[in-house]
């Protein structure tokens, strides 16, 4: 499972460096990280109590972490 995050973080970023607008980057990067990381922390199932929390903070901050980026672009270029 490892394998499939690494390769879809690094397929989102390939994608997104062949896309000319910014929202479809961070949009392209933002999903593609948030899956890669899941199943790469999902491959640490020993412990289910803290795979359950760290895959809790994940779905939480990858879009968050994504909207506050997308934002400061915005409001940056006002």
């Amino acid at each position: 499972m490892i394998y499939i995050g690494l390769v879809l973080m690094f397929l989102g970023t390939l994608l997104s460096l062949l896309k000319k607008d910014f929202f479809l980057k961070i949009h392209l990067i933002g999903i593609s990280d948030t899956m890669g990381s899941l199943f790469i922390v999902l491959n640490f199932w020993e412990d289910a109590s803290r795979t359950i929390l760290m895959v809790v903070l994940l779905l939480v901050w990858g879009p968050f972490v994504s909207h506050v980026i997308a934002r400061m672009y915005t409001e940056g270029s006002s």
